[in-house]
C-alpha cells in the first residue's frame, strides 16, 4: 500500500483544492492510502471528503516553521509520496527534510502571471530557482505552463503534464439551447481581488449604458462580498447582478446560462473553464495566465485582455447579440473538456506515484 500525502494551506473552494479532492476520491484504495495535511483545517470542501480521509493539521504558525512541521508529518505518517499545491506550500515541502518521501510539487499558473502579484517577488523567484530542482517531479496541467516554468528556472527541473481532474462526463452537445428572454451570464470563483469582479461589474455597467438586456449571476464567496455588493448598488445594478454565494450545484447553474465569463486579473489553470466547456456553455475569459493555455480564441472559446472593462464590455456585447457565434465554439470546447476527465487524470497521477515510489524503494 502506497501512502500518498496531499499538502495544502486549507481546503476552501478553489482550483487546487478541487484537484486534490477529486484525486483523493478517485484513488484506487486497494493500492493507495491518501492522507490530507492542511496548515489550517478549514474550508467548504472538508464536507466532501471521503469517509476514510480525516484531515491532519500541520500545526504550523509562522511560515518559517512550516518545513519542520511538514518533515515531522511525513516521518510520523510514513508518507511514500507527497504532493503539494500552491507556491508557498511547494516551497515549504521542498525546504523540509523529507527522508525517503518522494516529492511532487504543482504549479497551475505560468510563473510570470503569478509572480507579478507576489509579495517579495525577487526573493520568491530566487527560492523557486533554488528549491524546485529538488522536486522529484513538478506537475503542471498543460505543456505550455510546464514550458514557461522551465524557462524561468536557472537549473533543470522535471516537469510532468497531469491534466487536472475536473469532470466526470462531458454533456452531449445538442444544437438546441434553452431560450432566455433575458440573456443569462454566469461567473464563479472566490470573491477576491485576483478574480476582478469589480472589472466585470464595471463592464456590466457599460452594457446597461448601451441599452443591453442581460442578467449576471456570480457564484462564490469571499472577503470582498460586501465591497462588491456596495459597488453593485452604487452603479444601480441590483436588478442586473446577483451575488449567489457558494453553490454545490455549480455545474447545473453554468449549464443553464448562455455565457460563462471569467474576468480574472490573474488566473491559475481555470478548472471552471473546463467545467463550463463540459456542459456546453460558451466561455469568455481573460488572458490572466491559465485560460489562454486552454482556450483558442474563436475556436473553443473567447479571450480578452485582463483589467480592461471597455474591452470586456465590447466582447460581452458582441457575444450577447450573436447567439450563433457563441454556439459555434461549443463542439470544439467539448472536445477540449474530454481531456480533463477525473478517471483519466487519476490514472496518470497513479502512474507517476507508482514510478516515484518504486524508484525510492530501490534507492532506500
Amino acid at each position: 500500500m502506497i501512502r500518498v500525502g496531499f499538502l495544502l494551506p486549507h481546503f476552501r473552494a478553489g482550483g487546487a483544492e478541487r484537484v486534490v479532492l477529486h484525486w483523493i476520491g478517485a484513488l484506487d484504495r486497494t493500492r493507495y492510502q491518501p492522507l490530507l495535511f492542511l496548515k489550517k483545517v478549514e474550508g467548504e470542501f472538508l464536507d466532501h471528503l471521503p469517509a476514510d480521509v480525516t484531515p491532519i493539521a500541520l500545526g504550523a504558525g509562522r511560515a518559517l516553521r512550516l518545513p519542520r512541521h511538514i518533515a515531522k508529518a511525513l516521518r510520523v505518517h510514513d508518507i511514500d509520496v507527497a504532493y503539494s499545491a500552491t507556491n508557498a506550500m511547494n516551497l515549504a515541502l521542498l525546504a523540509a527534510r523529507a527522508g525517503q518521501t518522494a516529492r511532487i510539487v504543482s504549479e497551475h499558473t505560468p510563473p510570470d502571471a503569478y509572480l507579478s502579484e507576489a509579495k517579495l517577488r525577487p526573493l520568491r523567484r530566487a527560492a523557486m530557482r533554488y528549491l524546485y530542482p529538488r522536486a522529484d517531479a513538478v506537475a503542471v496541467p498543460t505543456d505550455r505552463i510546464g514550458m514557461a516554468l522551465s524557462v524561468s528556472m536557472t537549473r533543470p527541473i522535471t516537469t510532468i503534464t497531469l491534466p487536472n481532474p475536473v469532470i466526470d462526463t462531458v454533456t452531449t452537445i445538442s444544437t438546441l439551447r434553452q431560450s432566455h428572454s433575458v440573456p443569462q451570464l454566469v461567473s464563479a470563483g472566490r470573491l477576491v481581488a485576483a478574480k476582478a469582479y469589480d472589472v466585470l461589474i464595471q463592464a456590466c455597467h457599460r452594457l446597461v449604458g448601451q441599452g443591453m438586456s442581460f442578467h449576471l449571476t456570480i457564484h462564490g464567496d469571499g472577503p470582498l462580498r460586501q465591497e462588491l455588493q456596495s459597488l453593485i448598488a452604487a452603479l444601480g445594478l441590483a436588478d442586473r447582478i446577483t451575488l449567489a454565494g457558494h453553490s454545490d450545484r455549480l455545474a447545473e447553474a453554468i449549464a443553464a446560462a448562455d455565457l460563462f465569463v471569467l474576468a480574472s486579473r490573474r488566473e491559475g489553470f481555470g478548472n471552471v473553464v473546463i467545467e463550463a466547456m463540459a456542459v456546453g456553455t460558451p466561455v469568455l475569459a481573460t488572458t490572466g495566465g491559465g485560460p489562454e493555455t486552454i482556450i483558442r480564441h474563436g475556436d473553443n472559446g473567447f479571450l480578452v485582455p485582463p483589467e480592461d472593462a471597455d474591452m470586456l464590455a465590447a466582447a460581452l456585447a458582441g457575444l450577447i447579440a450573436d447567439p450563433a457565434r457563441r454556439d459555434a465554439v461549443r463542439h470544439a470546447a467539448a472536445d477540449t473538456a474530454h481531456g480533463f476527465g477525473i478517471a483519466a487524470s487519476t490514472r496518470r497521477f497513479e502512474a507517476l506515484v507508482d514510478r516515484l515510489a518504486n524508484t525510492r524503494s530501490m534507492t532506500a
